[in-house]
């Protein structure tokens, strides 16, 4: 990234870049800003995504960040900033009482501010905040940009007051349906072909959720056919699921493709993001179709064709 050329393109419009950075593990590149007035007094400064996945924002040429930045800059003016606070805080309010544990983060950072991790007010029980990224991740979901900047050992995080996005939601999946699920497919975990360890397996979803957009999840009903479990999931354990949102997750941000047993083979397209298909979203489904994470089994019975040895 050129910070001068970006700077050249805001240069008399009240807003500079002074660095920039990536929270690789979130999928997420911010741009350190500093906004001025008209008498060139700073009003604001902190960090402002060019790369956000929860919001699809997903901007690389220099030209794009300037354009972005200019159009998002009014939001930080300080009348604009306070009416943006108490809005939100209103709206929390009247449809999250339900979120004790999640509500005091959400309003520490209506600050404005950065908040370290130990800022965070107590569990309502009185204890500790333990796990204050699950809460940021709550808030997230609900549409919100919160500014992640590791300092240090250290995470601090800043709410901005930039438009309220859709909410985000993961599809639950229910103990009746994972129940069905596991039946459907036999109980078997796919990357091991083994049944030893029925209670430790989850239901994975095939296209994984970094890729989903706002309108990607969907109800998961009971009634849903064989063929549909069979399409839409797999069975791994614990460990192999987190290995394959890694996996996922570096695929959508440099574009290289996963490999299964460090085997470089792909039953469809190569080892490179087709450039051709959507980065999230339904249609971003068909970029995912030939590699082995997206689907163990297809891929085993795929490679098995290929060397010549009988299917499973």
């Amino acid at each position: 990234m050129n910070i001068e050329e970006i700077n050249q393109r805001l240069a008399g419009n009240g807003i500079s870049v002074t660095g920039s950075y990536v929270h690789a593990k979130a999928s997420e590149a911010y741009v350190e800003v500093e906004v001025i007035d008209a008498c060139g007094t700073p009003i604001w400064n902190g960090a402002i995504p060019y790369q956000y996945r929860r919001t699809g924002l997903r901007l690389g040429a220099e030209q794009e960040i300037a354009d972005y930045l200019l159009s998002v800059r009014d939001c930080f003016l300080p009348a604009n900033v306070q009416e943006w606070a108490n809005r939100e805080r209103q709206y929390w309010d009247e449809n999250f009482q339900q979120l004790p544990v999640t509500a005091p983060i959400f309003r520490k950072l209506l600050s404005m501010e950065w908040v370290y991790g130990h800022e965070f007010p107590l569990n309502p029980d009185g204890t500790s905040n333990t796990n204050p990224q699950r809460r940021i991740q709550d808030i997230k979901d609900k549409g919100y940009t919160v500014a992640s900047k590791r300092e240090g050992k250290q995470w601090k995080r800043k709410l901005l007051p930039l438009p309220r996005q859709l909410a985000h939601s993961y599809e639950a999946i229910k103990p009746v349906h994972r129940k069905r699920i596991l039946e459907v497919l036999n109980a078997e975990n796919v990357y091991e072909l083994s049944t030893a360890n029925r209670v430790g397996l989850i239901p994975d979803h095939k296209f994984p959720e970094i890729r989903w957009d706002a309108d990607t999840p969907q109800e998961n009903p009971v009634d849903i056919s064989d063929e549909g479990i069979r399409a839409k999931f797999q069975l791994l354990d614990n460990q192999r699921n987190q290995q394959k949102r890694e996996v996922c997750r570096r695929c959508f941000q440099n574009g290289e493709r996963g490999t299964l047993f460090g085997i470089n083979f792909f039953y469809a397209g190569g080892n490179r993001w087709d450039n051709a298909i959507p980065q999230t979203g339904a249609a971003a489904e068909q970029g995912c179709v030939g590699c082995g994470w997206y689907d163990i089994r297809a891929w085993r019975q795929a490679l098995n064709s290929r060397i010549g040895n009988a299917p499973e």
